[in-house]
């Protein structure tokens, strides 16, 4: 069994073209995740939901995407980037239309897929608690993890929203943050998507990165 998963996509679609080609490569493959963030930014809004529907995702709920229709949190950090997204809400509610708006709204914020007793796998956006906040990366104390993810009880948890692949050993749980389809940390132009096979006995984790043509407009 196999599963692909990514996160923030970000209205990034050529990146999302790309890591959707990556993976038609690895078929057969059981389904795909997508943990979340995935319209606001890009400029085709739109055009990047119905992709990720017609390409069969599972999509959870991102913080991005409930800033859509509601963003009523007061963030002293604000800064010059979330300016900009906010003042382009309402241009992302026109495009969507309601009826998208309205499939976002419903998008569950975790998914629990368990191939065998003890195996369960667990996809959120950021963390078990909801989709803001922080997220697993590679450099976490034990403590955050902790206060984070302590008590999920899974094998595996995935997660999104820290836009840079990392998987560690914790507690007898694999964490693994899935990476993201556009805005990675260190600024390159490569799409990232995980895989995870299920070989019966355990989960086997790889992750990818590849390149995306920025003219890129049909998959």
């Amino acid at each position: 069994m196999r599963i692909a998963v990514f996160s923030d996509v970000h209205g990034n679609l050529p990146a999302l073209i790309a890591v959707l080609r990556a993976i038609d490569r690895h078929r057969p493959v059981h389904f795909i995740v997508a943990a979340g963030d995935h319209c606001l930014v890009g400029d085709q809004p739109a055009v990047v939901w119905d992709m990720l529907q017609a390409a069969g995702c599972i999509c959870l709920l991102g913080n991005e995407d409930i800033r859509i229709w509601r963003d009523k949190r007061s963030d002293p950090k604000e800064n010059q980037w979330t300016a900009i997204t906010k003042a382009r809400i309402p241009w992302y509610q026109e495009m969507l239309g309601n009826e998208r708006l309205a499939a976002l709204q419903a998008l569950p914020r975790s998914m629990r897929f368990s191939p065998a007793p003890g195996q369960d796998i667990l996809f959120v956006h950021a963390n078990i608690h909801g989709p803001y906040g922080f997220a697993f990366n590679a450099e976490m104390p034990d403590a955050t993890l902790q206060r984070l993810y302590g008590g999920a009880n899974a094998r595996v948890i995935c997660c999104g929203h820290y836009h840079q692949a990392a998987v560690r050993e914790w507690q007898g749980t694999t964490l693994v943050n899935v990476a993201s389809v556009s805005l990675p940390v260190d600024e390159q132009r490569l799409a990232g998507y995980t895989l995870l096979d299920w070989n019966g006995i355990a989960w086997h984790i790889t992750q990818y990165r590849v390149p995306y043509n920025q003219d890129d407009q049909d998959v």
